[in-house]
């Protein structure tokens, strides 16, 4: 089916009380091995992309990869610009086709960060394309963005309440303790926070820094209210490892097919265990029955 709204599909999750994965992807296997593990548990899914990547491969070639692979199937699929810092490249992926987009200006104070977003908002909205904003600051490692575990700033139900209401965007990050990377140590959570905000707010809460929480926070987050959930480093972990793995146990084999099957496969191992624990699985089947 074709590309859709990602605003769209976390509504949907909102009001069904499920968590979508938002994957970041950065060449075509990736892509393909996400998109390939949604389509065989009938999950909706959101493919991400880094301002990194999109500089590599230009948007419009993402935008053209992600139709490819998702046009033939059953399930909806967003495309989503993940941490948008710079005004032009976030414009060009509006223009190119993505589904939604993400202006990250939560370095900045709070009247500046509206305004920021509320230029995105009008800009992306025109051509029907969602927007993700971010109140509250995460630590961790994103791109060039670095930020010490000091810094965090967690978001209040107040400013996110008035954040929406004045900038317009259509899902919010916010920050309960989760870190972008891997956790050198155990991640604090303030998962009641969470809690509150979902009970607090009418439109879908987003979760940075999914790679590392085990399965039962990830549980845990998705009862207490989160709609969208970021798994970026973790796919890149398991894409470096594989590779290497492979290699090492096939010594004197060169034959690339066989190395990225292999690859691949855990890719995909990976994203369905993700799935599974969001409770994505079997979705499209349950709201398809729903309307018949």
């Amino acid at each position: 089916m074709p590309l859709e709204n990602t605003g769209q599909i976390l509504d949907a999750a909102r009001k069904a009380g499920y968590c979508v994965g938002a994957f970041n992807v950065f060449d075509h296997l990736s892509l393909e091995s996400v998109i390939n593990a949604a389509q065989d548990f009938l999950a909706p899914v959101i493919i991400q992309t880094s301002s990194g990547t999109v500089r590599r491969f230009g948007a419009k070639q993402l935008v053209a990869m992600t139709r490819t692979l998702s046009d033939d199937l059953s399930i909806p699929v967003g495309l989503h610009l993940d941490h948008g810092t710079e005004m032009e490249l976030i414009q060009e992926c509006i223009d190119a086709g993505y589904t939604s987009v993400m202006i990250d200006a939560s370095h900045f104070p709070f009247v500046e960060n509206v305004l920021r977003t509320r230029m995105v908002v009008e800009n992306a909205h025109e051509k029907g394309v969602a927007v993700e904003g971010e109140i509250g600051i995460l630590a961790g490692v994103e791109d060039d963005l670095v930020v010490q575990q000091d810094k965090a700033i967690y978001t209040t139900p107040e400013e996110a309440i008035q954040f929406q209401a004045e900038s317009g965007v259509d899902f919010l990050a916010v920050a309960i303790g989760t870190a972008h990377g891997f956790y050198k140590v155990e991640p604090r959570l303030d998962i009641e926070t969470l809690r509150v905000l979902h009970e607090s707010v009418e439109f879908p809460l987003v979760i940075h820094g999914g790679t590392g929480l085990s399965m039962s926070i990830l549980s845990a987050l998705v009862s207490a209210g989160a709609s969208k959930l970021n798994i970026s480093t973790q796919i890149k972990k398991v894409f470096i490892d594989s590779l290497g793995s492979y290699i090492k146990t096939h010594p004197g084999e060169y034959d690339p097919i066989k190395m990225l099957k292999y690859t691949r496969g855990e890719l995909m191992n990976t994203v369905s265990d993700y799935l599974e624990v969001l409770g994505s699985k079997g979705r499209i089947n349950e709201e398809s029955e729903s309307l018949s």
